[in-house]
Formats: C-alpha cells, sequence, structure tokens
C-alpha cells in the first residue's frame, strides 16, 4: 500500500520539498517500509486510528499556513478541512496577546522546540501540543500539531470547582460553629463561626488549631466521643465551651463518626450552636416569673395586712374617743404607733411587689432620708459606716416618698454588696443650678435649678463595661441566686418617672457614685402655726352602700357610719351588693366600694349601678393595685380612691367631701 498527496487524510497543500510529510513523523515510527507495496499491513488501521482520535491533527508550512488537517475533533468542532487549506493557523485558531498563542507557539516549534498552547474553535475548549516537522536531513520544513478536546473535561472540572466552592461557602458562611477532628481531638478543619464562637479572628486560625477539643469542651469532650463511637450519631448534647477569653460559652452540639473505606471511625465531623443568650433569656425569664410569683404574694400579704390594720387602727380610734383614763390611752396610743409602722411595712411591700400607685407630692428630700437612716443602718452589716451628710437648705421636690425610699434601699444594698470586707457609704443632699449639660449625665438635663442626692460607696468598683448595662433589666454582676437585676431598673424607672435622672462613675477598686438628680419646685405654703380648733367629725343622713368582703373591717365600717347617723346597706362581694341595691326600695347616694373583691369587683358594681343612678357618688377604697387591677383602673373619672390602712375619721370626712360634691 502505498501513500500519495491524493489519498493522504491529511494532505491538504504539500511545502515544496515535503511529499506526505505531514504524516511521516507518525507513519515512520510504525511502519518504516512503508512505501514497499505490501509491506506495511498495519498502515490502513493507524490511518483509521487517527482520524478517529477525539482531537484535531494539523501541519502548516514554514509560513503557518496549513498543509493538512484531519482527526474526528474536526466534525465535533464543526471545521471543513477544505476550508482552510493554503489558510493562516490565525484562520482557524483565534490569536492570543502578544507573546502568547498559536502563532508564537508555531514560531517557538519552527525554532526546533516543542510549544504547546490553549485555544477555543466554535465553543469548544481545545489544548494543543506542537512539534518541529522536518524532513529525512533533519531540516524543518514546518509544524506538526494536535489538539486534544478538552471541552467536557473541562466543563467537569469547572462544575467540581464550583461545587467545591459552594460547598466551602456553605461550610464557612453557616451560622453554627463546624469542625473536623481526630479521635482524640486534635482540630483538623474548623470554619468561620467557630472560630469567631471561641474568640479569634481569621489571622489567628492557626492558633486555634493548635488546641485540642478536650480543653475547648472544658474536660466534657470524652462524653461526646463515646457516644459518636457508640451510637455514630450525637444529637442536641448541651456543654459548656472556653473561648480564647476564658468566658464560657453555653453550645448544643451534633456531631457524626467519619468512617473510611473499611468502615472504621477514623474521625469526628462536630456541629454546634451558641446559646448562651437564649439560656440567659431563659434564665430572665424564670426568674421574672419567680419575682411575678412573689411580688403577687407581697402584694396579696399587703393587702390583707392593710385590711387587718384598718380594722385594728379604727378599733383604737374609737376606743380612744371615749378613754379617760390616762394610761389607757397611752397604751392605746403605742398600738396606734405600731399600726402606722406596720403601715409603712406594708407599703414597702408593695413597692417591693411593684403594685403601689404613684402618689407624687411636694416632699423635702433630708427629711425622707431622716426618717428612712434607721431602716439603712439596719440593713447593711456591721463592718460598713454610714454617714448622712444633708445639705444646707436643701430645695424641695415633687415625688413620690415611698417610691424614693424603695431607690435608697436598692442602692444601699447594692453598696453593701460591693463592700464585703467592709467599707464606708455615704449620703450627701445638696442643690444644685445648671447652666449646661453634665459631664456626668447621660441624660439629658436642660439649664435649671434641681436638688440632687449623692450614694457614694468605697466598694470594688466597675469596669466602664458593665456601667454601660448596669441598669438594664435582669442585668447582674452577682451570682446566681445572689441578684435578680431588677434593683437598678426599678431605681432607674422611680427617677425617670419622677421626671429626674440617675447616673453613675466608677473606677475599679476605688468605689462607685450614684447621682439622683430631681427637678427643685416651690416649697409649699405652710399652715400658720396658731390653728383653728380642729373642726368635728362631719355627720350625715345619707344612704351608703359598703361592699367589703373582709367581715371585721366591713363591720368597724358600719357601725362607724352608722353612729355618724348614716344608713348603711352592707354586702360580702360585688354580686351581692348589686342584688342590695336592686331590693332596696329608696335611693342610694354613695357607693364605698372594696377595688379586689370575690365574684365581682368594685369597678364593675360601680358601672352595673350607674347604669341605673348616673348620679351616684363613689368612693373605692383598696390595700393594693394587684393584678386583677392595672394603673389605668385607678384613673377612675366617677370615683373616689381612698388607700387602705385609712383612719375612721378620714374616711369619714373623705364621704362627706364626696356626698357635698367636693371631692
Amino acid at each position: 500500500m502505498t501513500l500519495d498527496g491524493a489519498n493522504d487524510p491529511f494532505a491538504l497543500h504539500q511545502p515544496a520539498g515535503a511529499s506526505a510529510q505531514g504524516l511521516t513523523p507518525f507513519l515512520d515510527d510504525f511502519c518504516p517500509t512503508r512505501s514497499e507495496p505490501g509491506r506495511c499491513p498495519s498502515l490502513t488501521s493507524i490511518l483509521s486510528l487517527l482520524q478517529k482520535m477525539p482531537a484535531l491533527l494539523w501541519a502548516t508550512d514554514a509560513d503557518g499556513a496549513f498543509t493538512s488537517l484531519a482527526g474526528s475533533g474536526l466534525e465535533a468542532a464543526g471545521v471543513v478541512p477544505s476550508h482552510y487549506a493554503g489558510q493562516p493557523i490565525e484562520a482557524l485558531f483565534p490569536a492570543g496577546r502578544a507573546g502568547t498563542g498559536p502563532r508564537h507557539a508555531h514560531l517557538k516549534a519552527l525554532l526546533g522546540h516543542a510549544a504547546t498552547f490553549d485555544t477555543e474553535v466554535n465553543g469548544r475548549e481545545l489544548q494543543a501540543h506542537l512539534e518541529p516537522l522536518r524532513d529525512a536531513g533533519g531540516t524543518i520544513l514546518g509544524v506538526i500539531g494536535v489538539a486534544l478536546d478538552l471541552t467536557e473535561r473541562m466543563a467537569a472540572e469547572r462544575a467540581l470547582r464550583v461545587s467545591e466552592q459552594s460547598y466551602r461557602s456553605l461550610i464557612q458562611e453557616a451560622p453554627y460553629a463546624m469542625c473536623r477532628c481526630t479521635l482524640d481531638g486534635q482540630l483538623l478543619q474548623v470554619n468561620r463561626a467557630m472560630v469567631e464562637l471561641l474568640g479569634y479572628d481569621a489571622s489567628c486560625e492557626s492558633e486555634l488549631l493548635v488546641r485540642d477539643l478536650d480543653e475547648i469542651f472544658a474536660g466534657t469532650f470524652s462524653t461526646l466521643r463515646n457516644a459518636l463511637l457508640q451510637e455514630g450519631t450525637v444529637n442536641g448534647m448541651e456543654t459548656g465551651w472556653l473561648p480564647r477569653d476564658g468566658d464560657l460559652v453555653q453550645v448544643v452540639v451534633s456531631g457524626r463518626a467519619f468512617r473510611d473505606r473499611t468502615g472504621a471511625i477514623t474521625l469526628l465531623d462536630i456541629l454546634a450552636q451558641n446559646v448562651t443568650d437564649k439560656k440567659r433569656l431563659e434564665e430572665h425569664l424564670y426568674q421574672a416569673h419567680k419575682m411575678q410569683a412573689i411580688g403577687q404574694l407581697a402584694g396579696g400579704v399587703a393587702h390583707d395586712f392593710n385590711n387587718l390594720l384598718t380594722v385594728i387602727g379604727g378599733q383604737v380610734e374609737l376606743i380612744l374617743e371615749e378613754a379617760e383614763d390616762p394610761l389607757l390611752r397611752k397604751r392605746l396610743a403605742r398600738i396606734q404607733q405600731a399600726s402606722e409602722r406596720a403601715s409603712k411595712l406594708t407599703r414597702q411591700l408593695l413597692a417591693y411587689s411593684r403594685r403601689q400607685v404613684m402618689q407624687t407630692k411636694v416632699i423635702p428630700l433630708n427629711e425622707v432620708i431622716h426618717h428612712l437612716l434607721d431602716l439603712l443602718s439596719r440593713l447593711v452589716k456591721e463592718n460598713v459606716e454610714l454617714t448622712f451628710h444633708p445639705g444646707h437648705d436643701l430645695g424641695w421636690v415633687r415625688a413620690d416618698p415611698h417610691q424614693l425610699e424603695q431607690v435608697l434601699i436598692n442602692l444601699t444594698i447594692n453598696a453593701q454588696d460591693a463592700m464585703p470586707q467592709g467599707g464606708l457609704l455615704t449620703l450627701e443632699t445638696r442643690n444644685l443650678r445648671l447652666e449646661a449639660q453634665p459631664a456626668w449625665s447621660k441624660e439629658p438635663l436642660p439649664p435649671g435649678d434641681y436638688v440632687q442626692i449623692i450614694v457614694k460607696d468605697t466598694g470594688h468598683g466597675m469596669a466602664p463595661a458593665l456601667q454601660e448595662r448596669v441598669f438594664e433589666p435582669f442585668f447582674t454582676t452577682k451570682h446566681t441566686g445572689e441578684g435578680t437585676g431588677l434593683g437598678l431598673s426599678m431605681a432607674y424607672g422611680i427617677v425617670t418617672q419622677s421626671g429626674g435622672t440617675i447616673s453613675l462613675a466608677s473606677t475599679p477598686g476605688q468605689g462607685c457614685t450614684f447621682w439622683i438628680t430631681l427637678p427643685r419646685t416651690s416649697r409649699p405654703e405652710l399652715e400658720p402655726a396658731t390653728q383653728a380648733p380642729k373642726a368635728s367629725i362631719p355627720k350625715g343622713s345619707e344612704t351608703i352602700l359598703l361592699a367589703e368582703d373582709e367581715d371585721a373591717l366591713r363591720s368597724l365600717v358600719t357601725g362607724y357610719l352608722t353612729r355618724l347617723g348614716y344608713r348603711v346597706l352592707e354586702a360580702p362581694d360585688g354580686l351581692a351588693a348589686l342584688e342590695a341595691a336592686r331590693n332596696h326600695s329608696g335611693g342610694i347616694h354613695l357607693l364605698l366600694t372594696d377595688l379586689v373583691m370575690p365574684k365581682a369587683g368594685g369597678r364593675m358594681l360601680a358601672e352595673e349601678m350607674l347604669k341605673d343612678d348616673p348620679e351616684l357618688k363613689v368612693i373605692f377604697m383598696s390595700g393594693y393595685a394587684g393584678h386583677e387591677v392595672s394603673r389605668e383602673d385607678l384613673d377612675l373619672p366617677f370615683g373616689h380612691f381612698v388607700a387602705k390602712p385609712v383612719s375612721m375619721e378620714s374616711l369619714a370626712r373623705t364621704v362627706r367631701t364626696v356626698l357635698d360634691g367636693l371631692g
């Protein structure tokens, strides 16, 4: 079999002196005697193989013009060989940048060196290899090249890279900490969330990788590892992680055991969710529920005590009116004083449970603090010295004295806790005139006159980060069970509700100072030193409906008002009172009712009776504004409010004032 330019599948254009040289480098290796007829039986197979290769094969002359072009890659690339006969290589292969691309590679091959280039033909990705085309004497006549079609492979590689990038991005951008480790806890891979969770930045990731998980898990890693070795997977294990800064982080951990081809467990994959804030919120919610329960208990106790104190005080008051024995009157006066002190204690319970209605009035701060000093001295330990420096000619402020007492109690307790080894607690008052916003107050204080309370201790102080959060509800620096985190937030609310501000300054190791700043107000006019004789207790003849669930108190008030000439209808609850009113043939001039009663409360009773008689006068009594009655409920447009305990004389005057339309 012979090969000439007519049946050579590569032969498009033969360079001078290079007959059939397009196949010479290939065919000479396989069939040295190919020019002898019948001496090369494998030539047909070789040609068939070349034609079926998924590639483009070509030869060029010394000028870089195609002399032959073949290969099954032609069809895939949509190339017709006859269209490129004698054409320069740029006709098929796009030119690259200067110093690269097909032309540069062909010139390199013409200089006797192998060369490669990547190109694209009709959307097909090709990788070409070039060799010099020599004659029998070794003279370079042109270039012979082969280009493999890598489109599918490169597409697969790109898809793999995209898949790997997506996977890597999924892991790195996940909001959960993920890591892979050896069975003994040596970290191999970590994602960004884990780096951040443990207090490192991206540049310090290598520092994290040298730590082992037994240290990070604060000793509980063996429990997780044993569970993974036995079960293969673990879900929802709660534990703590120790970050770089040492503050334990609460996490919920899941994991799986990674097995090799033999089925042996070689690695562990771990995922962790930071639940520190969630746990803290749950703890705060628990504390809030506990405080609510304590508050309801305190409010209920205060309510019952106020009823009892009203009975005790009322009975003593009535006996004092009739008693003539000086010794008896002295003893009764002591009982009355004890009743009044007990009344103050119930008000403190109500302030603690936040069920005390704000009753603001113009007050002298020095007197309020003087009266409170005895209680404060009992609150602090013996190794804490309490001193008070009252300001001279101190101005007056408008506030609820009992709520303000609660603020000072909270600050005193906090100061004592900050001085476990003892120290000095100082209270000071002073007048203050501001011309501009002071640096010590973060809250706006317009220019004007103020009165200030300063509470200063010599305790361990607070870091700046703690000072930023000290007035937040539930925030506390005390150990679990030692504080609720509500004391300073309540103080902040009371002071701001009074129109003032509360600020602090502290340096670690040098104590803490709180400033309570309240707007100064005009001093109320004092009554003349010589007063007219006290007016007698007013009487009347109107009909009063009394609704009160405390039997002893109801009996006391009924008897007292009856002695004053009133006609009293009494009932133990709201429904019984409503029935008594509707069964009464005459008119009812006044409804005197407790706010909180079984079956039906005082507000519902009043609303029903006002439907029948819009002119009805109403007085509400209550020992506290409990959970059944909101603060808005106390803003009653159709009634007068009396807080228990109340003296009988005060109640009689209130009844007369309301009936006369003066209240």
